[in-house]
């Protein structure tokens, strides 16, 4: 198996010997915790950064997620946070640092990898204006005291804007007709907040899927009006409209939605149209003001009053002219297909189409028998290339590149041992703990993780090998998630394909230089390899979301824009959940448990600068 090298490679300090964190006559961990966070305090609560070399070591990592300067940032080194903190610490105030007392987050020593050992702790805490929640990792510092190793900062909600929920939650209970007749019960109220009659959205959400629906629950919980639009005629149909046999590659415990988790008897793995319908029901049950069969006919940006003035066409034909302060982009970070012209495919005699197009072999009329090619090896092209083979057709994958290989029975679980599982802790603490450490940091740990994983997974991989499909353990030897972060492809999670692929009942063709051309029966390879095929099928991927945003919202908006996806110099993803370098301009996308955990940070940016509280 290969083992790519990549950016962002980081090396984790070792114990000199597993379990000698702790001597026997040690204080518990918990004490070891309340005092170094005590300290921690006082320095912060001093303003004097010289003395941050007392409690953290000069290899420390610092996360925060608006809490100092309302960006995801990731510093590294001493030197750096002495400069950051410097900068920041005065204006954010962070105070009153509380421990979690109980439960899994408690003071504990963990070995998250054999030779690397830390105590770690859950805490709550106070900024000027909000309350947060972190974790912190200490390690004992050169002079036998302890110090911090990787500290997380997160701000959850905003004081004064609490979300209204829980014991903040509307009482709903009035029976009048507020103000009246004219306004009316709560149905007839409900349709006109929908058709914004009395006001404008304060936020316009382009896209009903998972990022959009999400980002609208997170900004209406804040008292921020939001209008979400999608081009489709059903909310869902971002998932019905796919392939037949899609279904989630995340188990349903790391899959829920803000505020609305999927019932106990939820499947593990949800079928796309089921998903679909749970988008619908979740839009109708949290409110949510969704205009389907809608989309924009022109966008423009006012600088200086700050302001969006969209025109949006309806499904009847009508056009509605809106007035913005924020348009957060979340048509999905695949949904523009990246679609490749080569030499003589208008000469094929065949059926040659992108991925983003396969709806089921059948749709291709009676394929038994028939010569099909699928270039490309990621989650759609494995799909792809079983369901045609399911329909009775002689199936051949093109492989470009190594793929990552992880199986949906075995590897996946042990990816959410322990956070994302049955027994687990609540949603929102796990999405706390699992963003808490530096992503460079999780890739990092990663590897001895996807080392185990493989190991469980042996027979499959070097079956797979000896087919002539080329496995790799990831950049160097991370796995899944620094796949998806970096690329957001270039891996597999085997939902049965790949032992069609072991049993030689779907063939493997290497090709790491890519396609020549077509010829009228056959697709051609770049070392001149032809392939006889009836179909051709191009699972190669989808385009940045800034060129999504470039084909709806035009050249003007997304030449102010960075790109989207992998990581900055910091370690942090570009300009997805943060400033995108078009101000009052927002794209949000990802995997269901990223747009439930990232749409809270966006939403309370962008209720941030809605109250004065920062300006971009």
């Amino acid at each position: 198996m290969l083992t790519e090298r990549r950016s962002h490679t980081v090396s984790i300090p070792r114990a000199h010997e597993a379990g000698a964190i702790l001597k026997p006559a040690s204080p518990s961990p918990k004490v070891i915790a309340q005092q170094w966070i005590k300290k921690l305090e006082d320095v912060l609560a001093s303003n004097d950064m010289s003395r941050l070399g007392t409690v953290m070591v000069q290899d420390c990592w610092w996360r925060d997620m608006l809490t100092f300067d309302w960006d995801l940032r990731t510093i590294q080194g001493l030197d750096k946070l002495t400069d950051y903190l410097g900068q920041n610490v005065a204006r954010s105030q962070l105070s009153n640092f509380r421990l979690r007392e109980t439960g899994k987050f408690q003071p504990c020593v963990q070995n998250p990898v054999e030779g690397v050992e830390w105590i770690e702790s859950m805490f709550d805490f106070d900024t000027r204006v909000a309350h947060g929640s972190g974790v912190f990792r200490l390690v004992p510092g050169s002079e036998g005291s302890w110090k911090g190793f990787m500290m997380y900062t997160a701000i959850k909600d905003l004081k004064n804007f609490e979300e209204t929920n829980g014991w903040n939650r509307p009482h709903g209970g009035n029976n009048s007709l507020v103000d009246g007749a004219i306004k009316g019960n709560w149905q007839e109220r409900r349709q006109r907040q929908i058709d914004f009659l009395d006001e404008e959205p304060k936020v316009l959400i382009i896209g009903a899927g998972q990022a959009g629906l999400n980002m609208g629950a997170r900004l209406q919980q804040l008292g921020l009006s939001a209008l979400i639009i999608d081009k489709n005629q059903r909310i869902g149909d971002n998932w019905r409209n796919r392939y037949r046999t899609l279904v989630t590659h995340d188990p349903v415990q790391y899959t829920h939605m803000a505020y609305l988790p999927f019932p106990t008897n939820w499947p593990l793995f949800t079928a796309k149209d089921k998903i679909g319908d749970w988008f619908e029901a979740y839009a109708s049950i949290m409110e949510l003001n969704v205009w389907m069969s809608s989309t924009i006919d022109s966008a423009e940006y006012n600088d200086e009053k700050r302001t969006w003035t969209v025109q949006v066409e309806r499904s009847d034909g009508s056009i509605r002219k809106l007035h913005t302060n924020h348009i957060v982009f979340c048509t999905g970070h695949a949904s523009q297909p990246k679609i490749p012209l080569f030499p003589g495919q208008d000469k094929f005699e065949g059926e040659a189409y992108h991925g983003s197009r396969h709806q089921d072999a059948s749709f291709s009329g009676d394929v038994k028998g028939q010569k099909v090619v699928v270039v490309g090896t990621g989650n759609s092209g494995h799909d792809i290339a079983q369901n045609f083979f399911e329909s009775g057709a002689n199936v051949t994958m093109v492989q470009r590149r190594p793929t990552y290989v992880i199986s949906a029975k075995t590897g996946l679980f042990m990816l959410h041992e322990g956070l994302y599982d049955e027994g687990g802790p609540p949603t929102e603490d796990a999405d706390v703990y699992g963003q808490s450490m530096p992503i460079p940091v999780q890739f990092a740990l990663n590897v001895g993780l996807t080392q185990r994983i493989a190991a469980a997974e042996k027979q499959n991989l070097e079956g797979l090998a000896k087919a002539g499909f080329e496995v790799t353990l990831g950049d160097d030897g991370s796995g899944l998630y620094r796949k998806y972060v970096t690329r957001g492809g270039g891996y597999y999670i085997d939902v049965g394909c790949s032992q069609l692929i072991i049993d030689g009942k779907i063939k493997i063709k290497q090709s790491p230089h890519g396609i020549k051309g077509f010829e009228p029966h056959a697709l051609v390879l770049a070392d001149g390899t032809k392939l006889d095929a009836d179909i051709v099928v191009l699972a190669t991927g989808y385009d940045n979301m800034r060129t999504s945003a470039r084909k709806v919202l035009g050249d003007k908006v997304a030449d102010r824009c960075k790109d989207v996806w992998d990581l900055d110099e910091e370690g942090e993803v570009n300009a997805m959940w943060r400033n995108s370098g078009h101000p009052g301009f927002w794209f949000m996308g990802g995997s269901l448990a990223l747009c439930r955990t990232y749409s809270k940070f966006l939403a309370l940016q962008i209720k941030g600068i809605q109250e004065g509280l920062y300006s971009q």
